[in-house]
């Protein structure tokens, strides 16, 4: 049996957007016993997954992440014997666990890879992983990003939304007005006038999702807000989070992992990207639509906070946000 490890250690929005070049390994090799290394923050979005036989938790909060972890985590790789890896980080540390994996045949980035792919031009994250599955001879252009969740966790919101007072037939768009880069933020208040006009014109029931350290934002978006609104943060894991979004009709988003959620369970999504590299992490297809300014600074550089106006996001204005929302609903 073909035994092939797939490595992607950073956020959530980029494990989910490695779905498609998993599914495409599975298609090539559909004997094969596939496992991932992924941070264990992240690892729940993969459970459930049919392509994957085993997912292997990197726990990058641990104080010795630099050696202890490294080192059990090489001896896990070790036991497991696997001949193919692919290192979809492209960083250093996860390049030594290839090598250190024992792996004959290592596809990646850098000097330690038995098969060298450098990453070329601004193009797509999954083609970038695509490259990566070509050089490897394995066939991949479906870009659909895919989650699975269980009836069981479907269930489990359906009651939380009925108990919240959503109705099921009624239309129901989720806000996030969270990020991972304080930056990629849209303004608190904008969001709040989105979701008074969304009550308004169309009697939606809006409801406003983020994580455990979002619970102020998306309190402080509820209570901007004069038409009532449904706060949900601090009370979802990822997994019921993705449920949450599945049932939604329309997701209003910042460049964001649950962004990357919507498109993979179908939620129409108007994603808001500043500073971000829309390029690179826009969702794909026809129902999803991006708004941006092209300012000479954007792409910044990540995660830096030298940035003192934030012009990128503030450029996007309430109305061109709304007219995007009006066309999706009508």
């Amino acid at each position: 049996m073909e035994k092939i490890l797939l490595i992607r250690l950073s956020s959530l929005g980029d494990i989910v957007l490695t779905t498609p070049a998993i599914r495409a390994i599975r298609a090539h090799f559909p004997n094969a016993y596939i496992a991932m290394l992924v941070a264990k923050q992240s690892a729940d979005i993969l459970q459930q997954n049919p392509h994957l036989n085993e997912i292997i938790e990197f726990n990058r909060s641990a104080k010795d992440k630099d050696t202890g972890e490294m080192l059990r985590i090489i001896r896990i790789l070790r036991q497991r014997k696997f001949g193919v890896t692919f290192d979809f980080q492209r960083k250093f540390r996860t390049e030594l666990l290839m090598y250190f994996s024992g792996a004959s045949e290592r596809v990646g980035k850098g000097k330690l890879c038995t098969i060298r792919v450098p990453e070329q031009g601004n193009k797509h994250a999954i083609e970038h992983y695509f490259d990566l599955l070509h050089a490897a001879g394995i066939p991949a252009e479906n870009r659909q990003l895919e989650l699975f969740l269980a009836e069981s966790e479907r269930a489990d919101v359906q009651h939380a939304f009925e108990e919240a007072g959503i109705a099921e037939m009624e239309l129901k768009v989720g806000l996030f007005p969270g990020a991972g880069w304080k930056l990629r933020e849209w303004m608190p208040e904008r969001f709040a006038a989105i979701g008074d006009r969304l009550v308004k014109h169309f009697k939606a029931q809006v409801i406003i999702f983020g994580g455990p350290k979002e619970i102020d934002l998306v309190n402080t978006v509820s209570n901007l807000m004069n038409e009532p609104a449904i706060p949900f943060a601090g009370k979802l894991h990822i997994r019921q989070l993705t449920a949450c979004i599945e049932r939604c009709d329309l997701f209003l988003t910042n460049d964001t992992g649950p962004m990357h959620i919507a498109s993979a369970v179908g939620t129409p999504t108007v994603a808001l990207f500043g500073p971000g590299n829309h390029i690179r992490f826009q969702p794909l297809g026809d129902s999803h639509t991006v708004i941006r300014h092209d300012v000479p600074c954007s792409p910044c550089k990540q995660f830096t906070d030298k940035c003192k106006d934030n012009i990128c996001m503030k450029q996007i204005s309430v109305d061109e946000v709304w007219n995007s929302i009006c066309q999706i609903i009508e």
